[in-house]
């Protein structure tokens, strides 16, 4: 998968250019949106030798590229308020990383300090103490500098000073001592969200009813008997069981569940209690999966407990010795 890209074209022949009434670049995107028609390229060509790619704005100079940072011209420079309720690690977190991006995006002293300059403003109109604004700024000089002698000439320790990790919700004014105190007994704190009123009330995310889901292994029972049908399924449910039901009717001997019903006549098949058992979009991890799941049901060669008239994939006997976790 990918997205914005930047490309660096040579012009191609004018004569030919001419000739045909477009230049080779139009061409290449006109071929390039020939291939997919779900799929629609978009071409930006810089302007006077600059051109914004993502959150940077591109020069090209004589022998080079000259980067500094990008904002488009809808961007209000509102930042999580000094005010609002969170710790002030987060708080400054949000200014350390803008400047940190300056830093690095800035190819030019000037374009740093312009960048610099307007962080300090901007972080003070969000309510944030000037003095504690503009100190973070001129230590950032030194802190940058130490973190690119640390990835260019030193080896990053990774190891993680803690020994145990809290999580907990925010709290003004106790999560700070709470954090001091445990770093004492060698304990992290991470902040974890609690319960809003807006993860109670708002469900942003619409709910997939059962029979829409998808990628799922599932189980289908037997109403008479404790017979189970393992299988797995990348449509909608509903047209897989569907496509049982068919099967079923029209006597299909390939079906495991006809099979059952074949030679238990008065047997139903429980199709409204389907359940899912495991979600995989990957195909073939689901088809292992659903392997494993048969196995752990029914061990035996003789399939005594499932309606599967298969056992599905080879997968290594090794996955035998964990079907009772299964």
């Amino acid at each position: 998968m990918r997205d914005d890209v930047f490309l660096i074209w040579k012009k191609g022949d004018p004569e030919i250019n001419r000739k045909l009434g477009s230049d080779e670049l139009d061409r290449f995107l006109w071929k390039l949106n020939c291939f997919e028609k779900r799929i629609e390229f978009t071409l930006e060509r810089e302007k006077d030798g600059v051109m914004p790619f993502l959150d940077m704005l591109i020069k090209r100079e004589s022998n080079a590229f000259v980067t500094s940072v990008y904002r488009k011209e809808t961007h209000t420079q509102r930042y999580i308020h000094w005010k609002s309720n969170h710790s002030q690690a987060v708080k400054l977190g949000v200014l350390k990383g803008l400047i940190h991006r300056a830093h690095l995006l800035c190819d030019l002293k000037d374009d740093l300090l312009d960048e610099l300059n307007l962080l300090r403003d901007v972080f003070v109109s969000n309510g944030y103490p000037y003095k504690l604004v503009n100190k973070t700024v001129n230590e950032s000089w030194s802190s940058e500098l130490k973190k690119w002698a640390a990835e260019n000439f030193e080896e990053r320790d990774d190891n993680n000073e803690y020994f145990e990790v809290l999580h907990a919700p925010y709290v003004h004014g106790f999560t700070e001592r709470l954090q001091k105190e445990l770093k004492t007994f060698g304990i992290g704190f991470v902040m974890k969200k609690g319960t809003t009123l807006a993860s109670v009330l708002c469900k942003l995310k619409q709910k997939t009813e059962k029979e829409e889901k998808k990628n799922v292994d599932y189980i289908i029972k037997c109403k008479t008997c404790d017979m189970k049908y393992v299988g797995e399924t990348g449509q909608q449910f509903h047209t897989r069981k569907q496509q049982h039901q068919r099967d079923v009717k029209n006597r299909v001997s390939t079906n495991g569940m006809y099979n059952h019903l074949k030679y238990n006549k008065k047997h139903k098949i429980a199709w409204d209690d389907a359940v899912f058992i495991d979600r995989e979009p990957h195909f073939m991890r689901r088809k292992i999966k659903e392997s494993i799941y048969i196995n752990a049901l029914d061990p035996s060669e003789k399939r005594s407990k499932i309606m599967n008239l298969e056992k599905g994939i080879a997968t290594n006997p090794c996955w035998n010795e964990f079907n009772s976790e299964v």
